[in-house]
């Protein structure tokens, strides 16, 4: 089992959640709360050890200065140089697009297997400029990296971190990934329903939807469903430790009547073959 969407945080991070929660809104969102919890590398182990999973795709957060994605970064790949079979590091990037390309670059030749999780405005009520996005979105698609993006539903109950981005401005941030491996988190909001139109279908070919936050968001009928539109084969388990564990995800999918071959493919295989593993 890979889990695709799982979050570790430095040390440092842990040790100054309400420092970070002042100087950066993004975080603030989120963890200012102090029971949305905080884990390193070896909290998570410990949890795949005890859920099945065997490789762990670990995440960032969409840190809006340079300093603390390059600390945090820095961990991930540090974590993965330290257990290589079991940690898969995604990176993520500051807003400034200058530094945004130094840090891909840096972290590109360190190891970075993935970027994200990013949130180009996905925490807010716009995505941000099409525009002023693409040098970036170039430079990871040289890279031939795939790109983690940070989704909401745009309707339903608040959260902590829930934006307000619409499916039209989803529907515009895809047309700009076109060309990439794209994973839109948490089912993309719900954007996935709408490969039932051809025009959209049509530009989701490099799409793959994750399943993170689904029992806090979704009936577990979200599955079947999915898999009608969809297919088997461009759906990522991803449980968003330590939100919820990935023992929840495989009951709700094997309640929903999910056969061996989609739980094969949902739980790793598809996770392999994204990766080139």
């Amino acid at each position: 089992m890979i889990d695709f969407h799982t979050h570790i945080f430095s040390p440092y991070a842990r040790n100054h959640r309400d420092q970070l929660a002042k100087a950066d809104h993004a975080f603030s969102l989120i963890y200012s709360d102090k029971q949305a919890r905080m884990i390193g590398v070896e909290g998570l182990l410990e949890a795949m050890e005890e859920n099945g999973v065997e490789q762990s795709v670990v995440c960032g957060i969409p840190w809006q200065g340079a300093e603390p994605s390059r600390r945090e970064n820095a961990y991930l790949l540090e974590s993965a140089h330290r257990y290589p079979d079991r940690i898969i590091p995604f990176i993520t990037l500051p807003q400034e697009g200058k530094s945004a390309i130094a840090e891909l670059e840096q972290c590109a030749r360190a190891g970075a297997q993935g970027i994200g999780e990013l949130a180009p405005g996905t925490y807010g009520d716009h995505v941000w400029a099409i525009e002023t996005m693409k040098p970036l979105f170039e430079a990871i698609k040289e890279k031939g990296l795939p790109v983690m993006i940070h989704c909401n539903e745009p309707v339903g109950h608040p959260y902590p971190g829930k934006g307000k981005v619409g499916l039209a401005e989803m529907e515009a941030l895809v047309h700009a990934l076109q060309g990439m491996k794209v994973i839109l988190a948490h089912w993309a909001g719900g954007f996935f329903f709408y490969e039932l139109m051809p025009e959209i279908a049509a530009i989701c070919q490099g799409v793959y939807y994750d399943t993170a936050a689904s029992p806090f968001l979704y009936n577990k009928r979200v599955y079947q469903i999915a898999l009608s539109i969809v297919g088997p084969h461009r759906i990522l388990f991803g449980s968003d430790y330590p939100l919820i564990p990935p023992a929840r995800y495989k009951q709700e999918m094997q309640e929903a009547g999910l056969d061996e071959k989609e739980l094969e493919a949902v739980l790793g295989l598809n996770a392999r073959r994204l990766l080139g593993r």
